[in-house]
């Protein structure tokens, strides 16, 4: 049993954002452009300096669904994920909106976010006008999308980030910043963040008719092409030659395979600028978090920023999730980013291309400027419905800004590197399944007979069979080495003799009563089969699922309490 204990803990250890209809568009004059050019009347309502008031209204009930739906890193990442984009959990509802005073009675609106975005009290929000009532448009937009700065508490990265990417000569959406309220509650300040869609196209490309395609832990590699999530009409298989060039072309042949498919001096700015933002969660480092846009003209590839909240982040580097240790100068995890950086005569490419943008484009004074701009701009609702504290946020972006150079210029001195291979079959196979209870208490955790510190319930599918394991011990506690708090349920198979463990860590600052997802962000478990005969324990799987506390703290000999769900998992293969 000690050894059983002690790989757990090993395990657990490395696991561990009034007007009574709508006002229709303007008739255009006799003068006006052809009817298929498109007349951009927006600008107004993504006026930097203007903060649009939001009000919206829907059944309470309603509203309660909304903002409780969430999404599970399970449905993302288990079974065939290549074979399509991550589903959307969130379904959508009828509200009522007024936007700086122009009533529309009967939108769609349906949350919104990918993982760390996720906010079941003030969640991410997309409204569709024209869902229900066709052809509304407000400013000539269909679409808004109010994003609720979850993963950036100072409210600055994204609008920074976008007008960084603009000012480098890209296209980028605009942004500024909304106050919302739903039903009367007011939810402070939003980031008001300007739709990609076919309005967007229309307004930034000579000929807006083309495909448009989102990249969420997407690549252009062949058997990830179905990732992509189609906006509008097309299809990602006209990604396939592009992808084609990337595995096939030598390196010496690279830069005139590619010339079909893309402007590589464009590209090589948009790789550049994610690196100067450090916009770690981008294609360049994450495959995550872009648009592609295939130009109907040019039949070339253009890239489109997304969700840069986690840019302009002090300490931060590129590499794994959150690292603090990686490299600073490059990222090249997408294959694209990953065959220019290899390939001898495109390497220096990218790394002029970061020195000629920290010369030319990066100015200390007129970011730090627009940073002190946007936070006098939102203080007052900012502070007024969530207190101060956001300002120490507000604190590290400067810091970044004013560091940046240095530690940039520091890293391309000393010759930047990236080692990690391109991604491997990221999906991941189901191999059991557990579910049960627990009740026993905090700072048992490692007793030598987990059987007489708690009880419960577990229930174990593997093969299709499902078993009542019995009997069932639990214990909980803080774990030295990892410094989670840990919960763990035992229980033994009558057949065998088998001891399987359902093990389950949780950052103790956020170990209270709530449901917890049990997967890589929140918390983290997994799945073990200890055999007394031999004393020896395999792990069955890494635990996706869910975790429901009904009682808990990490007080001495506090109550721990609550139920589990979830599936072990393994690496898969194609």
């Amino acid at each position: 049993m000690r050894r059983l204990l002690g790989m757990i803990m090993v395990v657990l250890a490395a696991a561990c954002g009034d007007d009574a209809g709508a006002i229709p568009d303007a008739t255009p004059p006799a003068d006006a452009p052809p009817v298929d050019a498109y007349v951009d009347h927006a600008g107004p309502f993504f006026d930097p300096d203007h903060i649009v008031d939001v009000a919206i209204t829907m059944a309470p009930g309603d509203w309660d669904t909304l903002r409780q739906q969430t999404r599970t890193i399970a449905s993302v990442i288990e079974g065939d994920c290549l074979s399509r984009p991550p589903p959307s959990p969130f379904t959508d509802f009828h509200a009522q909106i007024t936007i700086d005073g122009t009533s529309f009675p009967d939108v769609l609106i349906h949350k919104k976010g990918f993982i760390g975005s996720l906010d079941p009290v003030k969640p991410s929000l997309k409204v569709d006008l024209d869902d229900y009532v066709k052809d509304t448009r407000y400013l000539g937009l269909e679409k808004l999308t109010f994003n609720n700065s979850r993963q950036d508490p100072s409210y600055m990265r994204t609008c920074l980030a976008y007008k960084a990417f603009r000012d480098a000569g890209l296209v980028a959406p605009r942004c500024n910043f909304a106050h919302v309220r739903v039903n009367g509650t007011d939810l402070g300040i939003y980031v008001n963040v300007e739709s990609v869609d076919k309005k967007f196209t229309a307004k930034n490309f000579a000929d807006g008719s083309g495909e448009l395609f989102e990249g969420t832990l997407s690549d252009l590699r062949t058997g990830w092409l179905a990732t992509y999530d189609v906006k509008g009409e097309g299809d990602p298989a006209v990604l396939q030659p592009f992808a084609t060039v990337l595995e096939t072309a030598s390196d010496a042949n690279l830069l005139t395979a590619l010339a079909p498919h893309i402007e590589v001096d464009k590209f090589l700015t948009y790789w550049a600028m994610e690196i100067i933002t450090n916009h770690w969660d981008g294609y360049a480092n994450n495959r995550n978090n872009y648009f592609v846009y295939k130009d109907p003209a040019s039949g070339k590839l253009e890239f489109i920023p997304w969700g840069p909240d986690a840019t302009f982040q002090p300490g931060a580097t590129f590499g794994g999730l959150g690292a603090q240790q990686g490299p600073i100068a490059i990222a090249a995890a997408g294959i694209l980013t990953n065959r220019l950086f290899h390939a001898p005569q495109t390497k220096q490419l990218i790394l002029d291309r970061e020195r000629q943008l920290l010369a030319n484009q990066f100015d200390e004074a007129k970011l730090l400027a627009e940073v002190t701009r946007m936070e006098t701009l939102i203080t007052p609702i900012a502070d007024a419905v969530q207190g101060t504290g956001w300002h120490a946020n507000v604190t590290g972006v400067r810091t970044f800004i004013t560091n940046r150079r240095q530690r940039l210029s520091t890293a391309l001195d000393a010759g930047p590197t990236w080692t990690q291979p391109l991604a491997s079959y990221p999906c991941l196979d189901v191999v059991a399944h557990v579910e049960g209870t627990f009740s026993t208490t905090y700072g048992t955790l490692g007793a030598q007979n987990p059987f007489a510190t708690g009880t419960g319930t577990l229930n174990l599918t593997m093969a299709g069979q499902t078993i009542a394991l019995a009997p069932v011990g639990a214990t909980a506690g803080t774990d030295a080495s990892s410094g989670a708090a840990v919960i763990q349920v035992f229980g033994q198979r009558a057949s065998d003799g088998h001891i399987f463990v359902v093990s389950m860590g949780v950052p103790t600052s956020r170990f209270f009563p709530r449901v917890i997802d049990i997967g890589f962000f929140d918390g983290n478990g997994g799945v073990f089969d200890y055999n007394p005969t031999t004393m020896m324990a395999t792990q069955v799987g890494f635990m996706l699922g869910s975790l429901t506390l009904t009682q808990g703290s990490t007080g001495a000999n506090a109550t721990v309490t609550g139920s589990f769900s979830g599936n072990a998992d393994v690496q898969g293969s194609p």
